[in-house]
């Protein structure tokens, strides 16, 4: 059982990273495997848990499915061997090779022994806590039971005869912990861990690796270790819920933009890349769509200076990638998924009255500032002001700030914020307690991505060490 739980993550895991390699461009400068990996693996795990569903649609949840990405894997090695042979893998020179040799070992230690102390932490809070927390129980894996035991009528986990347990939500995590007991072949508590374990630790790998090939291991290394760090990512990671398998979709979408705007000059596949990380977020969590428009407007708003034809470009791929998912979540809110509970009460006159009640902006402002002033559940405050010290001390990159791919991520993380800032005030019936339960949560999804845009600004320490040489040397030596 251990083995074919294996097997099912070293399938997805190879077919996405092999997947990459075919349509990573030829003219891009680099092609680092340790980037391949990290995506390979949100990628690889989003696209089975589609391609499971669409064969659920055609045969049901059969355990002939695994030998259908065997398969498929089998195709895609074939083909990249193929195209592989005349392509050549560059790996990116960060300055870290050159200086700072000491620095960069003494963070590779660090990092070591605290992704170890972090695995521990993991494995120690699921043993306490095998099934997770309360929305795993009422929806995540009870769709995931409802299609494995479903059978023919694996269709009933939709049902709206339970309101309760959210039956229109994507199900891109259901369907992951089902497909990992079909290979298994039988239900095991071992397999929504795995899930969880592969968005958990894998959102380290793409920060780390993501910021590695942009920016240098230095930046990539402290990123992994504040997100590391962040006692509330790996107790939430246990938890079986999908704000870190969203959380990671965000964080591919602004890495597949920033490799847009560096190597993107003759391809539009990066931005495509990022569209369908963008697009398998919505098949996470319905906040994955409002993710979408707001990545949308941040490009409107970056590129208002570059003229229509950079943006138009830049949408349209963006949109070329997110267009499949998009289609597929529609078709699911129309076939399969009954209406919205909280979308099912609504009405003009209550939300106007809503929209309209000064006394709603100032609870979700207060909590809004609360929330972020203690985020990270670490005992000594936000990790916030310990980001503000670092920027003080190290200043920003020029260079990186005035990237378009930066504004356009930093517009779309406010509009982001600012919609859910809307929802509270226009939705929720029990306001405070709402917030209580999800803002944390929703503040968690985006923390990956706020990760990494500061460390795509900031500067490293070598340079900052460099620039700080030179400015105390004599003119003269200049």
């Amino acid at each position: 059982m251990t083995l074919a739980l294996a097997m099912s993550f070293v399938i997805s895991t190879t077919t996405g990273v092999l997947l990459l390699r075919l349509l990573w461009p030829r003219d891009a400068a680099t092609c680092p495997w340790p980037l391949l990996t990290a995506l390979g693996t949100g990628f690889g795990a989003g696209l089975s848990a589609v391609l499971l569903f669409l064969w659920m649609i055609a045969v049901g949840p059969t355990r002939g499915f695994a030998l259908a990405e065997v398969g498929l894997l089998a195709l895609v090695a074939l083909t990249s061997l193929v195209r592989g042979r005349n392509r050549t893998t560059h790996h990116p020179v960060s300055s870290d090779s050159r200086r700072g040799s000491r620095l960069l070992l003494l963070l590779v230690l660090v990092f070591l022994v605290t992704l170890t102390a972090a695995a521990a932490a993991f494995l120690s809070t699921l043993r306490q806590h095998p099934h997770g927390e309360w929305d795993a129980w009422m929806n995540w894996d009870l769709r995931a039971r409802m299609i494995f035991r479903g059978g023919e009528e694996w269709r009933t986990a939709f049902s709206g005869v339970i309101p309760w347990s959210h039956p229109d939500y994507p199900v891109l995590v259901p369907s992951l912990v089902a497909r990992s007991w079909l290979y298994a072949g039988r239900e095991t508590l071992l397999g929504p861990a795995l899930v969880a374990a592969t968005f958990t630790f894998g959102t380290v790998a793409l920060v780390v690796a993501g910021l590695a090939a942009l920016r240098g291991w230095s930046q990539g290394l402290l990123a992994g270790l504040l997100l590391l760090s962040t006692p509330f990512f790996i107790i939430h990671g246990t938890s079986l819920y999908a704000d870190v398998p969203l959380g990671f979709f965000f964080l591919a979408t602004f890495v597949c933009l920033a490799l847009d705007e560096r190597y993107g000059g003759a391809t539009s596949r990066f931005a495509m890349l990022a569209g369908l990380a963008a697009g398998l977020g919505m098949w996470v969590k319905n906040e994955g769509l409002l993710f979408a428009l707001a990545v949308a407007g941040g490009i409107l708003f970056a590129n208002r200076s570059d003229g229509w034809a950079a943006t138009r470009r830049r949408l349209l791929a963006v949109g070329a990638g997110l267009l499949p998912m998009l289609i597929l979540v529609v078709s699911f809110k129309i076939a399969f998924a009954p209406p919205n509970d909280l979308l099912s009460t609504l009405s003009v006159e209550r939300t106007l009255a809503r929209l309209t009640a000064p006394d709603r902006y100032y609870v979700v402002l207060r909590e809004y500032a609360h929330h972020i002033a203690s985020f990270g559940q670490n005992k000594f405050g936000s990790v916030a002001w310990v980001l503000t010290a670092y920027l003080l001390g190290l200043g920003v990159s020029q260079t990186e700030v005035s990237r378009r791919w930066v504004r356009a991520g930093t517009a779309a993380l406010v509009l982001l914020l600012a919609g859910h800032f809307m929802v509270f005030v226009s939705m929720a019936d029990e306001l405070p307690r709402l917030l209580n339960s999800s803002l944390d949560r929703l503040l968690l999804q985006l923390w990956p991505s706020a990760l990494f845009l500061f460390f795509m600004v900031v500067r490293t320490p070598q340079e900052a060490a460099a620039d700080s040489f030179v400015m105390g040397r004599p003119l003269e030596d200049h």
